[in-house]
């Protein structure tokens, strides 16, 4: 019975009312090598409430792991582009950064 349950529950509706569950802060890092249009993957960003922090560099907070974060991003890059994912911890600080990691 509880496998029943189990199978049928909504994880989505379970993290949007948790208040137990936090979200980690990521910095997202491109090098954009190939010349064109990066449209789609600052769309997609945006859909992650990312915030620009260099040039092609964003900060956001997810539930996703890094390696999953990357696996989302990349479809949007171009053969031969780079990405990193990274969590940030506690401890950080920026000097004229596009926006402030320590109110992030």
């Amino acid at each position: 019975m509880f496998r029943a349950y189990h199978k049928d529950l909504d994880f989505r509706l379970v993290f949007a009312y948790n208040q137990g569950v936090s979200l980690k802060l990521y910095l997202v890092t491109c090098d954009l090598i190939h010349e064109g249009d990066y449209a789609s993957l600052r769309t997609r960003l945006r859909t992650f409430e990312a915030r620009p922090v260099l040039a092609n560099q964003w900060a956001l907070h997810s539930t996703h792991t890094a390696t999953q974060l990357k696996n989302i991003l990349k479809e949007f890059l171009h053969e031969g582009d780079r990405i990193v994912v990274a969590e940030v911890g506690a401890e950080r600080a920026s000097r004229r950064a596009l926006s402030n990691l320590a109110e992030l």
